[in-house]
Order: structure tokens, then sequence, then C-alpha cells
């Protein structure tokens, strides 16, 4: 799940903060109004609930929970747990969705001069960071805490700043791109591998960019751009290739004729399949057959 913030204005920081739970303590049950509040894990587990969505969150996992839900534990924690929080809002709108949409590509001209474009700021819900992430996560979180809550002592301090705030706000927009790089990475490759299983299961059917874009809604450039990008192949180079690993299968294991092999994996004209072929494998169908069965 991923949430969206239309920008300007950005959001801003409220307050950050370190907790020390023992097992068996929960977090409170509480409504926050037009707050988010950002948890991540640096040892032990927390186990949130927000609504009726239950999170289980170990070492270097995030979690973002949204204003005006209730939030709450829904189990006690096993052991001690150490956690960093931090708590902002934004003065413009938000969504909440599961998709994330194609940005528009920024080009400059006369008239934007003067003109204010929006743009979106997309954060995933929840992820996980790795050690080198999560250490320079937790060392921006760490420069803006401000409370430190202590169950073993049963205390909570407030502390001086650390920084100035302006600086507090680079560091909060920094933690924040750290986690809309990751999303975006992540949603890029999920839709790269979702497109490369459509055409390995469609493989037998003509291949068209056009149908492409229409069933998976995304540009035909942004296709191709994140198929290279993740597979160094084009969508129609990957269609090729699994055509092709068909027949060369069909070729060692069966006895069926070149032309009904090449209908079998989408080629209507075999002098055609039989071009690809060699152009792909450096020998013609018949040649790689005789291979094969050496």
């Amino acid at each position: 799940m991923y949430i969206e913030f239309i920008c300007p204005p950005m959001p801003h920081m409220i307050v950050a903060g370190s907790s020390v739970f023992r097992a068996g303590d929960i977090h409170e049950r509480r409504r926050m109004d037009q707050t988010f509040d950002l948890i991540i894990v640096e040892k032990g587990s927390l186990f949130l609930q927000e609504d009726e969505e239950r999170y289980t969150l170990n070492k270097g996992d995030y979690l973002i929970l949204t204003p005006d839900h209730l939030h709450r534990s829904f189990k006690p924690c096993t052991e001690d747990t150490y956690f960093n929080w931090l708590h902002f809002s934004t003065l413009g709108e938000y969504n909440v969705g599961t998709t994330m949409k194609q940005q528009n590509q920024r080009r400059m001209n006369r008239k934007k001069y003067y003109r204010r474009d929006d743009f979106s700021l997309f954060v995933s819900k929840t992820g996980h960071l790795e050690d080198h992430s999560l250490e320079l996560f937790l060392h921006s979180m760490n420069s803006l805490v401000e409370v430190k809550i202590n169950n073993f002592k049963r205390e909570k301090k407030f502390l001086e700043a650390k920084v100035d705030f302006l600086e507090s706000q680079q560091l909060f927009l920094s933690i924040l791109s750290v986690i809309s790089n990751k999303s975006t990475q992540s949603v890029t490759e999920n839709l790269a591998s979702q497109i490369y299983a459509y055409l390995a299961s469609n493989a037998k059917q003509d291949f068209s960019l056009d149908h492409l874009a229409t069933i998976f809604a995304y540009h035909k450039s942004y296709i191709i751009k994140i198929m290279k990008d993740n597979y160094q192949r084009t969508p129609s180079q990957i269609h090729t290739y699994f055509r092709l690993e068909e027949a060369k299968r069909l070729l060692k294991d069966t006895s069926l004729s070149i032309q009904k092999i090449s209908e079998e994996v989408g080629y209507h004209d075999t002098a055609y399949f039989s071009k690809i072929f060699k152009k792909s494998l450096g020998m013609t169908p018949s040649l790689f057959r005789d291979h094969a069965n050496k």
C-alpha cells in the first residue's frame, strides 16, 4: 500500500522520538488527528494494528500509521524492543492506495517561469531497510529525537533540539526520500515482474506493445524502459526469448516437424521462424535438433 502526498506543500515534521519497550509492553491505543506516525524498529518486534489491518515489525521494518484511524497493539512485545518514531503532517492533500501512478516528466518552457506545477511524493506505507540503509536512516532519526521513552526506567525525557528547525525539516525530507526511492524501486520491479510473467504465459500470442500498454495502463516507452532496466531486454525480445525456449524444448524432446513446432510457438510462417531462430542461436532449427540428439 502506498501513501501519495500532493506537493506542494511538502509534508513537515512535528516531533521525533525513541522508545524502549520491555517484553510484555504494548503500544498505546489512540487516534491521531491529522498526524502521521512513522515507526522503525531497531531491535526486537512490535505488533501493531491500524483498524483491522495487522503489522508485525522486526529489525529494519518500518510502518507509517495514517491519521484518523485507530492504532493499537494486537499483541504484547515478546522481547525487549527499541524503536524510533516520527510524527509528521501535511497541509496538502494525500491519498492512500495500492498502486502508484506514473509521474509526468518535468519539462521547462516559457510558460513555467511563473507557474507552479504540482507533483506527487509516493512512499510505501510499510517496508524493510537492510543494515546499511537502516544505519543511515537511524542516524538521521537520532539527530531529530526530542523525546526519549524508556519503560525500563519508567521515564519520559524531553530533550533540547540537536539541530535547528530548517535542518530538522531537511533531515525529515531526506528520510522520506529514502522511503520514496525504495518505494519507486519496488513498484517498478513488481511491475516489470508482472509484465515478464504475462509475456511468459502469452508467448504463443502475437506480440503487441500497444496491448501491453493498455493492459498495464502505462506508456509504451515506460514499459520498455523498466523491462530493459530489470531484464536487459525489451518486451519484444523477452517475448521472442520465451518462444524460442519453447521451440528448443520441442526440438529436443519431440519428433514434431519444424513447421508444426513453428506453429506451436506462435509463428505461422516457418521460414520466418527459422530466420529468427538462426539469428538468435546461430544455427537453423534442424541443425539444433541434430546437435541436441547426438
